[in-house]
């Protein structure tokens, strides 16, 4: 993993350098960028997944996958072939989380989602066509109220039976998490369904990046999909560029909101911080025998690490965070090997 760090490290520092020219490609609306060049992603397999549902009916917000549908589009132009396997519904904050069978077997349906009608051909020109599936959990078609599949199951299914069989029988070279509608930073990682989906292709041994645009809590019309998906196209096709898409690489990347007057900043490396803008709270008063809370928007904490992505975004900036799954990189094991050792 060292050597793949350093060079992601010396990567990020080019994108830093020609972010003007190159990363921060996007709509005229987002100040005149020009959009990713066609063919720049030629041949790559992507599967794409998200946790805001494969369905995309939300035409106000985008709350249930219109960034997953930006990116399908922006990568089909850049000459990607893409099958997107994400969670039948709404799925925001479900981690890691898997459907185990218990006792005996449950049944997953994979079935084919049309796309919304303003992203109808976009990828019609890609091998695959650009083909959409739901995840739910049942035997039975998909319908309003079966439920969800998690995002760690679709792409679960997805990379063990559904693309193999169907697709590409060695696998996607890569697997795109989003875009996310709101920002995964901080202590939102965690708990990020975009983010378990991530990490669960890593688990799968699939080079990974989760993608999430910052919301503004003042216009949630306004969510930067396309602007992320003009700035993942290049940045994808760096990482390809320099051979960094490998097992080992996993990163969780966001896109700032751009307010009025406001400039995009550079793509930083990142680490994970520790605060959120979206902190949670529980109102009211419970007895000892038990009643309900309301849960409801708390007050953003204050962040406590260095070079944070929470930080980066605050400042609008594009912050990239490597995620190397070793949990067992603490400062605390020497001390605990040695408890252990003289048990």
């Amino acid at each position: 993993m060292r050597s793949t760090t350093i060079a992601f490290g010396t990567v990020l520092a080019t994108m830093a350098a020609g972010s003007a020219a190159v990363l921060q490609a996007g709509p005229a609306a987002a100040g005149g960028q020009e959009q990713p060049t066609p063919g720049s992603l030629a041949g790559l397999q992507v599967l794409l997944t998200n946790d805001d549902s494969a369905q995309g009916r939300d035409t106000e917000r985008g709350t249930d996958g219109e960034g997953l549908y930006e990116l399908r589009k922006a990568l089909c132009a850049a000459g990607a072939d893409v099958v997107a396997v994400a969670p039948w519904s709404q799925q925001s904050g479900a981690s890691g989380r898997i459907t185990t069978p218990g006792s005996r077997p449950q049944p997953v349906t994979v079935q084919a989602v049309d796309a919304p009608a303003a992203y109808t051909g976009d990828c019609a020109g890609a091998p695959s066509g650009g083909a959409v599936y739901g995840v739910c959990v049942g035997a039975q078609p998909c319908t309003e109220t079966s439920p969800s599949a998690s995002p760690a199951d679709a792409v679960s299914v997805a990379l063990s039976r559904m693309i193999p069989d169907n697709y590409w029988p060695d696998g996607p070279d890569v697997v795109l998490s989003g875009i996310n509608f709101g920002q995964n930073v901080g202590e939102l990682v965690n708990h990020s369904g975009t983010v378990g989906a991530a990490v669960t292709a890593r688990e799968f041994g699939v080079p990974s990046l989760a993608f999430s645009a910052e919301v503004s809590f003042e216009d949630l019309t306004a969510t930067p999909f396309e602007q992320t998906a003009s700035f993942a196209v290049p940045a994808l096709a760096k990482l390809r560029e320099r051979n960094l898409l490998t097992p080992g690489l996993t990163l969780n990347i966001n896109h700032p909101f751009l307010g009025a007057g406001e400039q995009l900043g550079e793509p930083v490396y990142a680490a994970v911080g520790t605060a959120s803008d979206i902190e949670l709270a529980y109102e009211g008063e419970v007895a000892r025998n038990g009643g309900t809370y309301e849960l409801v928007i708390g007050e953003p904490s204050e962040e406590t690490v260095r070079n944070a992505d929470t930080t980066a975004l605050e400042q609008n900036d594009i912050p990239i965070t490597p995620l190397d799954g070793d949990w067992g990189s603490s400062a605390t094991h020497g001390p605990l090997r040695a408890l252990i050792a003289g048990w």
